[in-house]
């Protein structure tokens, strides 16, 4: 056989095995994978693509039981611990979830405090179950608040409700009696303008606990704000034999402004102004006072009353609260005029303070944050101009040099 054609055919016979061998071990790799698939399955990348999304604990556990993926929820907040997952009857759970495909979901107690977390586990691809968790437990307060406001509601209002109706009766069965029925009429009229000033305090109370929209902000000079409450309040001190002193040690080139909603500023100004004349002797005198600190405008409101012992002073801004119920009830106080004043203050960026001392009196101190147009139009400048900085910075720099 001539050599050449010797060389050609083993050379071909060479390339034809190799290709067989390339195929053979091709097959075999492929079929090494599906093997190991099959004996460790790997979740699909949607899967945790979704996972990382969702704004919740997410744990995966594959076939034996074993964690083997988190997401970034559930590393940063542990709402469920390493032991709860490992704990005999959660395992359980979970393998009854893998058995069966049905749901287990656990909602916690309302009436266990330490029972927060609603679990659910679900099975997904028939090789994995997936624990979600979410803590209730602001949702839990949130709602205990509002079951506990509609109580103290409902008993608020019955009480002037119920009166008003035995009282209509009354003048009824008198109609012949007119100093009787005047009297009546005296008691029905308290009670209509108690049960007046409730629904209005219940309607702040509801406006100063909702979030402080753009729309609602407007300028409000404070010093006018504040002189205009003590003048609709002096009726009311004269009735009660009080004095109403007011003095201004506020800087008045300096503009003393806030943008918010006037009506609530006003009434927060005008509880604390009300309850002051309502607590103090008569004779006594009312101060309030005005000064400006940094960036902020104080207003102080002090009394010469009773004063609050300290067990008290904690308590005074909760809805409904009051120190001495049975006094204030007949005085008008509805027991929602200092906590409107705190979410009123609170919702415009300040807040309320309280000083007292029992037999010495009351002071209540509001911090309202001003608002300074010249400083938020420098912060705005310096920031424009930094970022025209950078901008110029980044296109004068030098262009690196390639590497070598």
């Amino acid at each position: 056989m001539d050599p050449s054609l010797l060389v050609l055919a083993s050379t071909a016979l060479g390339a034809v095995a190799g290709a067989g061998v390339a195929v053979a071990i091709l097959g075999m790799r492929r079929a090494g994978r599906r093997r190991a698939a099959e004996l460790r399955p790997e979740l699909e990348e949607v899967a945790t693509t979704i996972l990382d999304e969702i704004d919740m604990f997410a744990v995966v556990l594959d076939s034996s039981l074993t964690p083997v993926y988190a997401n970034p929820i559930a590393r940063q907040e542990r709402h469920i611990s390493d032991d709860d997952i490992r704990d005999p009857d959660f395992l359980l759970r979970v393998r009854r979830v893998m058995t069966t495909g049905v749901p287990d979901t656990h909602e916690p107690d309302p009436t266990d405090p330490s029972d927060t977390v609603r679990i659910h586990i679900v099975r997904i691809q028939r090789r994995f179950a997936v624990i979600l968790a979410e803590d209730l437990g602001e949702e839990q307060r949130v709602n205990a608040m509002r079951r506990d406001f509609i109580a103290n509601v409902s008993h608020e209002l019955k009480t002037p409700i119920a009166a008003i109706g035995l009282l209509s009766e009354a003048v009824q069965q008198a109609a012949d009696e007119p100093a009787v029925v005047l009297d009546f009429a005296k008691s029905l009229v308290k009670e209509s303008r108690r049960l007046g000033e409730l629904s209005r305090d219940i309607i702040q109370l509801s406006e100063a606990q909702s979030a402080l929209r753009p729309e609602d902000r407007e300028s409000v000079s404070l010093r006018n704000l504040v002189r205009s409450e003590v003048e609709s309040h002096r009726e009311f001190a004269v009735q009660h034999g009080i004095e109403l002193v007011v003095t201004d040690e506020s800087d008045q080139d300096r503009d003393a402004v806030i943008l918010g909603r006037p009506a609530s500023l006003g009434a927060a100004v005008a509880n604390l102004l009300s309850n002051a004349i309502r607590h103090s002797p008569d004779g006594g005198r009312v101060g309030v006072g005005m000064t400006i600190r940094r960036r902020s405008f104080i207003v102080t409101v002090t009394d010469q009353g009773a004063g609050i012992a300290p067990e008290h002073q904690s308590r005074i801004f909760e809805r409904f609260y009051r120190v001495d119920g049975a006094r204030t009830r007949g005085d008008g106080g509805t027991g929602l005029g200092l906590s409107i004043a705190r979410h009123t203050m609170r919702a415009h960026g300040g807040d309320v303070d309280v000083w007292s001392q029992p037999g010495v009196g009351s002071s209540f101190t509001l911090a309202f944050p001003l608002h300074d147009p010249e400083g938020s139009a420098k912060s705005s400048k310096r920031a424009k101009k930094a970022r025209r900085s950078t901008r110029g910075s980044a296109e004068t720099a030098p262009a690196p040099e390639p590497a070598p």
